[in-house]
């Protein structure tokens, strides 16, 4: 007896959306598709548990609209490229995997003791895979502009045309003329192409006047929406297609119109929310008492459409040239039986040819195969990734469709930055990064996104993703950033593990759908996780760059800390630079330290040590380790900011040699005065070499050409003797510096004396005496080793 006694369809309504929604809601807190859910919730209130529906026909209407607006906004992404470059393929597909599947199901029907009538039937309805529940699966994940996505439903399309002239061709059997089947089979041939031409022609001569006028509403522009799919959708099923074909033609007329992201992005909601009746529908249709006893036969059907349609398609898409990846995915989406296989059980029992028993046993293999094959869908790439290694025989030795593609290259400089997955997000990645001056390389298992970017002038290369030896095929030593829109968590798991084992030391980031998916990718070696549902193509970019600048600041901090016996360089303008080149040149270590916006990039761009900041701030010269430093040169705008410099510099670190740069004359004293050892001014520095270029040019020329290490090896060099030295106490004649190791001793600096131009070779040295000497790199090492060895 059902719970509610009175008629109220408002009423019954809202109870299903309530029971509905329960469902959902504990199938989501148990990590199951919501789909599910929904398809208890229908059990529950169908006939075999609670019996509360009473508004069929309003609740079917619904499910109706639903259907059709997901078939609307599926043909609304669809372009007419893809269209025409899919279309032999899915054409091929389709009716292979009919025939194949039709030919398996019959066999097993007939085995199982069915009549040939009823084999017949189940057959057919074993074969037609679901639209509603591929198309909206495949919606959820992103995945319908995928090549698997796009074969699926290419394939889909193959099968309702082909379960319309099957319909056609099965009422021969109730009785009619014989010629009538051929005539309404021709007749919906010819209301197809009327379908199809008066369709293009309304897009072509009326649409784009409408649109422009309907668009300035959002609200009429989705209103437009929907009355365009619906009117589509009767219109097909007025000329004997169904409305699921109707509205797929009325999405894909508006494909190539600039308003088809806002309609679709509109229409969703309304989608999702008049699909729930659907699968509330199909489970309420569920009825175990008129299965009988030809229950126990539903477990070998439902094993077949779980497992051996898979496998048929898997194996079509094998050898029509495509990888094992591409074929198990849109294999795994076939998996279930369609909601036209109950209409074509339906017509059977209204012809006699079949009883209740055998529509109760489609409807039974429809509802498990439906709930099952969902999560089919949802685990496919993990599914695959557990596969993989035993399914080679899927795939051809070379596969032709997938590996036609080759780099594009245009001979412009390496890439620096590297993305699996074209799909639409990638691409908003891509284009976001390339106008901040990237150089992007695209890598994708689907030859048509690879065409796409070649004709946007963007280089890209065939890759599969889940291959582990990709990252070894891959040129990865200019790369800095890899990064994967790919939507699957093992896909990017594997992709991690396998960069990672091939030695790439560069940047990481993949796509996530969760915290924890964040978190065992970042364990496993990925720099950045975002999720593509909450982060738009931009904010991705946008945080590709700000982990890029955080992790090389970490790494860039992490060396700072390990210095020691460095030089702080305090302002990096022109003077700054051309002593950071020198010290570089001769491989003293040093960190520089600088608060000018202007001059960040370039410190940033060439990788040199350096911290943020104002140089007069301790934190700031703490963090350029000034403590364990051995000098400091500042080289600020001002001579105001040095002194403040080297103030704070000598308190912190009393034993540091600091060298300070005097604009004007008279700040000299100041500076000294402030802490600094040296003090020195560019303008009288400079001013006394151009007045001796003049009063001894050859004098001048010899000094460039040593101390302009560019030009020449030799160079100048400070030797101090070591006190604990075999040659403390020797004259210089007998240590002999020019013969032992090849410099030229030019002059001695003794604690307490003035420096000894060209000293008498009977000179003694003594322990700390600063030799300064002449040399190449490599004599004056010698000469340092003979001046501190215990033997001399």
């Amino acid at each position: 007896m059902p719970i509610i006694s009175s008629y109220n369809v408002f009423e019954e309504i809202v109870l299903l959306l309530l029971i509905a929604a329960v469902a959902g809601v504990l199938a989501l807190r148990l990590r199951q598709p919501p789909i599910v859910g929904f398809i208890i919730a229908g059990i529950l209130v169908g006939p075999s548990v609670l019996n509360l529906i009473r508004s069929v026909d309003q609740v079917h209407i619904l499910a109706e609209m639903g259907l059709a607006l997901l078939l609307f906004v599926v043909g609304l992404k669809l372009d007419v490229g893809i269209i025409r470059s899919m279309g032999p393929v899915s054409l091929n597909i389709g009716l292979a995997q009919v025939v194949f599947t039709a030919i398996g199901g019959y066999i097993l029907s007939y085995s199982l003791g069915m009549n040939k009538m009823t084999s017949l039937y189940v057959a057919l309805a074993l074969t037609f895979s679901s639209t509603v529940i591929i198309v909206k699966v495949l919606s959820d994940r992103r995945e319908t502009d995928s090549l698997h996505g796009r074969i699926a439903i290419g394939l889909l399309i193959v099968q309702d045309i082909l379960v319309v002239l099957v319909m056609v061709f099965l009422s021969a059997f109730s009785g009619g003329k014989q010629h009538e089947p051929v005539y309404r089979a021709l007749l919906i041939a010819v209301k197809g192409a009327g379908l199809i031409a008066g369709t293009w022609s309304f897009s072509v001569l009326v649409l784009p006047r409408l649109l422009s006028t309907v668009a300035r509403s959002s609200e009429m522009l989705a209103l437009f929406g929907i009355v365009w799919a619906l009117a589509l959708a009767a219109a097909g099923e007025l000329l004997g297609f169904s409305k699921e074909i109707g509205a797929f033609v009325a999405g894909v007329s508006l494909a190539s119109t600039p308003y088809r992201e806002a309609m679709s992005l509109k229409l969703s909601n309304v989608r999702d929310f008049l699909l729930l009746f659907f699968f509330v529908e199909l489970g309420s249709r569920l009825d175990l008492g008129a299965v009988g006893s030809k229950l126990w036969m539903s477990i070998p059907l439902v094993l077949y459409v779980l497992a051996g349609k898979p496998v048929i398609m898997m194996a079509i898409t094998g050898v029509m040239g495509y990888r094992k990846r591409t074929s198990v995915l849109a294999g795994l989406t076939v998996g279930q039986v369609s909601e036209f296989s109950l209409i074509l059980v339906a017509m059977g029992t209204k012809f006699g040819h079949l009883g209740n028993d055998t529509v109760g046993l489609v409807t039974l293999v429809a509802l498990v195969t439906i709930g099952l094959s969902t999560y089919m869908i949802e685990y496919s790439h993990r599914i695959y990734y557990r596969l993989s290694p035993y399914i080679g025989i899927l795939e051809r030795g070379k596969p032709c469709r997938e590996d036609a593609c080759e780099v594009v290259s245009d001979g412009s400089e390496p890439a620096d930055t590297l993305i699996l997955g074209l799909g639409s997000y990638g691409t908003g990645i891509a284009e976001q990064l390339e106008s901040w001056g990237r150089r992007v390389l695209g890598v994708d298992f689907d030859p048509q996104a690879i065409r796409r970017w070649s004709e946007r002038g963007m280089r890209a290369v065939f890759g599969d993703a889940t291959d582990m030896e990709l990252p070894r095929a891959l040129d990865l030593s200019h790369i800095k950033w890899v990064i994967s829109s790919i939507r699957g968590r093992e896909v990017n798991s594997s992709l991690v593990k396998g960069l990672r084992q091939a030695g790439y030391k560069g940047l990481i980031a993949v796509a996530g759908y969760d915290r924890a998916d964040e978190t065992s990718l970042i364990a496993e070696g990925a720099d950045l996780v975002f999720n593509p549902f909450a982060d738009a193509a931009v904010q991705a970019a946008d945080l590709v760059v700000a982990t890029e600048e955080q992790i090389a600041r970490r790494a860039m901090d992490k060396q700072i800390e390990s210095m020691s016996d460095h030089y702080i360089i305090c302002g990096y303008g022109r003077m700054g630079q051309q002593i950071v080149k020198d010290l570089t040149r001769h491989n003293v270590p040093c960190v520089v330290v600088e608060w000018n916006p202007e001059q960040l990039p370039k410190l940033r761009e060439q990788n040199i040590p350096h911290v943020e900041g104002k140089a007069s701030e301790d934190p700031v010269l703490v963090k350029a380790g000034i403590k364990r430093a051995k000098g400091l040169i500042a080289v600020a705008p001002s001579d105001e900011e040095n002194v403040f410099i080297v103030l704070t510099a000598r308190v912190l670190n009393p034993n540091l040699f600091i060298v300070a740069r005097s604009i004007l004359k008279e700040n000299e004293d100041k500076l000294r005065y402030a802490g600094a050892d040296i003090v020195m001014s560019p303008y009288i520095l400079g001013g006394r070499r151009m007045a001796a270029a003049v009063i001894r040019p050859e004098v001048m020329d010899f000094l460039d050409l040593v101390v302009d290490g560019d030009r020449t090896e030799v160079e100048i060099a400070k030797i101090t003797v070591d006190p604990k030295s075999g040659c403390v106490g020797k004259t210089l004649r007998e240590v002999n510096l020019w013969e032992t190791s090849g410099v030229t001793l030019l002059a001695i600096r003794r604690q307490g004396e003035e420096l000894r131009l060209n000293p008498n070779p009977d000179l003694s040295i003594l322990g700390g005496d600063e030799l300064i000497v002449m040399g190449t790199s490599s004599q004056i090492a010698a000469a340092r080793d003979k001046l501190s060895s215990a033997s001399c």
